[in-house]
C-alpha cells in the first residue's frame, strides 16, 4: 500500500510497537498540539477564537504553564477571561433586576468551563486514525501482519475500533478483524494479569528473596496504561 501523509503517521507508531499504537498517535499529537498553541497559533485570528471559545482542560494548561513562553500563555488566558467575562455579564447576571434562573445561570456558567481546545483537537484527528487503521487493515496485507504483531491495545482504543469497524469493513470482515483484536488484547491481558500478581506476591514475605522482572517492577504503571489509555505526558522510549 502506497504510503500517504495520512498513513505515514500510523505505520510510524505501529512499527515501533511500543505500546498501544494509537496510544502513541495521541501523545504525539497533544505535544504537538500544545505546542502549536503556544507558538504559531498565537497569530492566527482563526485558532484565538476557538481557543477563546473552549479553553483548555487542567492538564494541558499545566503543560503549557511547564513550557517556556509565559507571554504567550498569559496572552492566551487575558484573551479566555475577557470572554467569559463577556458571556457571563451578557447571559448569567442579566436576570438580576429581576427573577434570576440559576439553573440556567449554573448550566451556562458550566457551559464555558467544560471545553479544551487540545482534547477536542486530540478527538478529531483520532476518529480519522481509526478509519484509516481499519482501511489500511482492510487493504494491505503487510499492515495486517503488521496489526497482529503489536503488543497490545489499550481499552479505549480496543473500543474505539471495534466499534466503528463494521462500517469500514462490512460483516465478514470485522468478524476477522475483531476475532484478531480480541485475541490481542485477550493475550496480553493474561500477562498482565500474571504480571501484577506477581508484583503483590513480592510484598509477602513468602516471596523474600525472589527477583522480580524487569516487566513485573513496572506492572501497576503497565495496568495504568492499559486500563485508562494514553494519558501519560511522556513518550516512552
Amino acid at each position: 500500500m502506497k504510503e500517504t501523509i495520512y498513513t505515514i503517521p500510523i505505520n510510524e507508531a505501529f512499527e515501533a510497537k511500543c505500546g498501544c499504537p494509537l496510544c502513541t498517535l495521541a501523545r504525539r499529537l497533544e505535544r504537538d498540539s500544545v505546542e502549536y498553541i503556544m507558538g504559531a497559533a498565537m497569530m492566527e485570528p482563526d485558532v484565538r477564537i476557538e481557543t477563546n471559545r473552549r479553553g483548555f482542560c487542567e492538564k494541558h494548561y499545566g503543560q503549557m504553564l511547564a513550557m517556556n513562553g509565559r507571554l504567550s500563555l498569559a496572552l492566551t488566558l487575558e484573551s479566555r477571561l475577557g470572554e467569559i467575562r463577556n458571556y457571563i455579564e451578557k447571559e448569567a447576571l442579566k436576570g438580576f433586576g429581576k427573577k434570576l434562573d440559576t439553573a440556567k445561570a449554573a448550566e451556562l456558567i458550566r457551559g464555558t468551563a467544560g471545553g479544551c481546545f487540545v482534547c477536542e483537537r486530540i478527538a478529531g484527528y483520532e476518529e480519522h486514525y481509526y478509519k484509516n487503521i481499519l482501511h489500511m487493515w482492510k487493504q494491505a496485507p503487510d499492515f495486517r501482519e503488521l496489526f497482529a504483531g503489536q503488543p497490545f491495545f489499550c481499552l479505549e482504543h480496543t473500543a474505539g475500533l471495534l466499534k466503528r469497524a463494521p462500517e469500514v469493513l462490512g460483516k465478514r470482515g470485522h468478524e476477522e478483524f475483531d476475532r484478531m483484536l480480541i485475541e490481542i488484547v485477550d493475550r496480553y491481558l493474561k500477562e498482565l494479569n500474571d504480571d501484577v500478581s506477581a508484583f503483590c506476591q513480592s510484598f509477602d514475605y513468602r516471596s523474600a528473596g525472589k527477583v522480580l522482572g524487569e516487566a513485573q517492577k513496572i506492572a501497576p504503571e503497565r495496568a495504568i496504561e492499559f486500563l485508562s489509555g494514553y494519558h501519560e505526558e511522556e513518550e516512552k522510549k
